[in-house]
């Protein structure tokens, strides 16, 4: 049985196209010969027979006669070994003068050598084009590898390659492209069936363009070139003339059709939105150092980035006067909701708003009230009014709460949590549970606290920011506010690493270091006695020192190396080490001075002890607790010990993970120290409950970096005990 397709497949000249029609059977045998006829159709009689190709035979029908879209009736028929055999079908005149942009593309955390097999591939076929989706993966490869930094900018230069990503990136080129769509993995087990897989893609992907341009990343971004990508380009080519399929890149596929360049997201965090005005009317430095890193941190430091700088701008932005709130919408429209500010010390108060007095919890320190209708991107200023009212919460009866959008009930037979109003989860709560009420909202405390506040429609937090301060005049929207010439004021936000020195390999942990890194260090184990030590200049010329710092009984053929780069420069230097005979792990280190901090590369060498059957572990955790307790209004510190079994000091990093309820109880994020030879050292964080904290227990665990090694603690409860004197 003969099956016959038209296909959006064209060959022969630009001004004499010839559309494809496919034919398959089962029963096809020996030469192949084959012809299409219909109204206005034309196609050869007495060629040649049919060579297979990746869709089957293929038939070239001279469709000139009708437009694209047509639906014309036609029959096929086939001479084989086999015999003869027709077949009727409806031929749609296809639509030539597509492209398809096949993308090849390395993410940003890729593995150095899926960047280096895309760099080999496109310096062996030059039709091989790809993209680099992060600068984050460009600066560290050539920190590695700087002898690749030349053929990595000329083929950037000629158009072989294309950083996509953040405006500010090392190569001095602005993307035309923020990110790139996933790409399709094209697995295939032959061409044939890889080419198969692109004209699906193709089909299903110009339903939704609005020019004859397709664009298809292939690949993981986390592996080397697609396999087949290469092959298709070329083979494609030999064989149609439409639509196209070549090796492209992101900007050739906006450049050639006419679907606009998508912007960049906007950075709408409250964070950008305050400092962009704080820096806008004090003069103080926008904070871009501290944003770009917290868009890539771990969420934790990314938390704890964007409060300060809220914080920092807030501050800049409000006057400190302690009998007045000032409420700060981050959001470009007006916005309802609750506020909570914190007193230093405890008073009992309403909130006033022109003289009218508002709704009001006091709960210990905590002031909490509707703010209506605060200005897009604006503040509004309320009162604090000292009286001698209970604003705090009131015991109820029951088991059900309420406010105007939510009632929220508790059986205590079954357990079970029922929530009337718009669609909500129910809330995780076990008994017995008590109710409490206050002039702005009402709770229920079981295993947890959960509580609705009246007016507001959501059960997440509020967008509103609340200061205590000042601002004149009593409202207003800082878009409206007229730019003014100011003085330069305080930093609103960090600029420079807050644990130093910095680890050369910081790939390996986190992103970029906060500011960049100007320049950087490498060492390379060449054999047992021979390194090789290579500083590399990024972003401007440097003049520093790299410095060697060998454990005990080594000896090198130098131990400090003056450098002076040019931008984009690098230079190697050799060094041969004279090794003790003490058995166990040594530890070099290559020093960079010259930064506002120091970089450092480490590796771990190796004096064999002939005798040990097992090697003793180069670092531990020697102590951690397995619990850190705080009440309200107190702290303890949270105190990892690490041991060493190596013969010279190793710089450690240490970060703690926990849930989100404990970023604002734990901290820093980040701690450093310096773990003697053979010795222990001490990483200490704070675990501090403010006053207003809530009851809870939460898992957390300290990860530990020195170099490339990587330690984590076995899970530690984070605990606030106790209860509010209302509940």
């Amino acid at each position: 049985m003969i099956i016959a397709e038209s296909t959006e497949l064209f060959v022969g000249s630009r001004t004499a196209l010839l559309q494809v029609v496919r034919l398959t059977s089962p029963a096809l045998a020996g030469p192949v010969h084959a012809h299409v006829s219909g109204p206005g159709l034309r196609s050869p009689r007495h060629s040649g027979p049919l060579v297979p190709g990746p869709f089957g035979y293929e038939v070239a029908v001279d469709v000139s006669a009708h437009l694209p879209g047509a639906v014309v009736p036609a029959q096929a028929v086939v001479r084989s070994a086999s015999g003869v055999e027709t077949c009727t079908f409806s031929l749609v005149v296809g639509s030539p003068g597509w492209t398809v942009h096949l993308v090849g593309h390395v993410a940003g955390d890729a593995p150095f050598a899926a960047l280096r097999a895309h760099l080999d591939l496109a310096l062996t076929d030059r039709a091989y084009r790809f993209a680099v989706t992060s600068v984050e993966l460009l600066q560290p490869y050539w920190d590695m590898f700087p002898q690749h930094r030349s053929p990595l900018l000329r083929l950037i230069s000629e158009g072989q390659i294309e950083v996509v990503g953040a405006e500010s990136n090392v190569v001095g080129v602005p993307p035309v492209l923020s990110a790139l769509p996933p790409g399709q993995p094209l697995t295939a087990s032959s061409l044939g069936e890889a080419e198969r897989g692109v004209y699906s893609s193709f089909l299903e992907l110009r339903s939704s363009a609005d020019a004859p341009h397709v664009m298809l990343p292939v690949g993981g971004d986390r592996c080397g070139p697609n396999p087949w990508v290469t092959a298709i380009h070329h083979d494609w080519s030999a064989r149609y003339t439409w639509p196209r399929v070549i090796c492209s890149l992101p900007r050739d596929y906006y450049v050639r059709s006419s679907v606009p360049v998508p912007p960049a997201p906007p950075d709408d965090s409250p964070a950008a939105v305050f400092a962009t005005h704080a820096s806008r009317l004090t003069g103080a430095a926008y904070p871009s150092a501290a944003l770009t890193r917290a868009a890539t941190a771990h969420p934790r430091e990314a938390f704890d980035l964007r409060s300060e700088v809220v914080s920092r701008s807030l501050a800049a932005l409000t006057s400190t006067v302690d009998s007045c709130v000032v409420v700060w919408n981050p959001l470009p429209s007006p916005c309802t909701d609750i506020v909570s500010v914190h007193l230093p010390t405890p008073r009992n108060v309403h909130v006033e708003l022109s003289g009218e007095t508002l709704p009001t919890l006091v709960d210990g320190l905590t002031v909490t009230f509707l703010a209506r209708d605060v200005p897009p991107h604006g503040w509004r200023t309320y009162a604090l009014v000292d009286d001698d009212v209970d604003h705090g919460w009131q015991r109820g009866h029951g088991n059900e709460i309420a406010s105007n959008h939510y009632v929220l009930s508790y059986d205590p037979i079954a357990s079970l949590v029922a929530v009337n109003g718009p669609p909500l989860e129910s809330p995780r709560l076990l008994g017995p549970v008590t109710v409490w009420h206050s002039e702005v909202g009402e709770k229920m405390v079981g295993s947890s606290t959960f509580t609705l506040w009246h007016d507001v429609d959501h059960l997440g937090p509020s967008p509103l920011v609340g200061v205590l301060g000042a601002r004149t005049p009593s409202s207003g929207s800082l878009p409206d506010v007229p730019s003014r010439p100011a003085p330069a004021g305080p930093p609103l936000g960090p600029a420079t690493p807050a644990v130093t020195p910095v680890f050369a390999r910081y790939w390996l942990h986190e992103p970029t270091p906060l500011g960049g890194l100007p320049a950087n260090v490498h060492l390379e184990v060449l054999g047992p006695t021979r390194l090789r030590v290579v500083a590399v200049a990024n972003g401007q010329d440097f003049t520093g020192t790299v410095r060697l710092s060998l454990p005990d009984g080594w000896a090198a053929s130098w131990n400090a190396l003056p450098v002076t780069l040019r931008a984009g420069d690098h230079v190697t230097a050799e060094v041969l080490l004279a090794p003790p005979r003490t058995p166990g792990c040594h530890p070099v280190r290559a020093t960079l001075e010259g930064l506002p901090f120091e970089v450092y590369d480490v590796v771990l060498l190796t004096v064999p002890e002939w005798d040990a059957e097992d090697p003793v572990e180069v670092l531990w955790v020697a102590s951690a607790p397995s619990t850190v307790s705080v009440r309200p209004g107190s702290s303890a510190a949270l105190r990892v010990v690490m041991a060493s079994s190596a013969h010279g000091d190793l710089p450690l990093q240490a970060r703690v993970l926990s849930p989100r309820p404990t970023w604002d109880l734990v901290g820093p994020f980040c701690v450093g120290g310096l773990l003697p030879a053979r010795g222990r050292t001490s990483l200490d964080f704070t675990v501090s409950a403010p006053p207003w904290a809530e009851p809870g227990r939460w898992p957390a665990v300290v990860r530990v970096v020195a170099g490339d090694l990587v330690r984590t603690t076995a899970p530690i409860c984070l605990e606030v005990a106790g209860y509010h004197a209302s509940s």
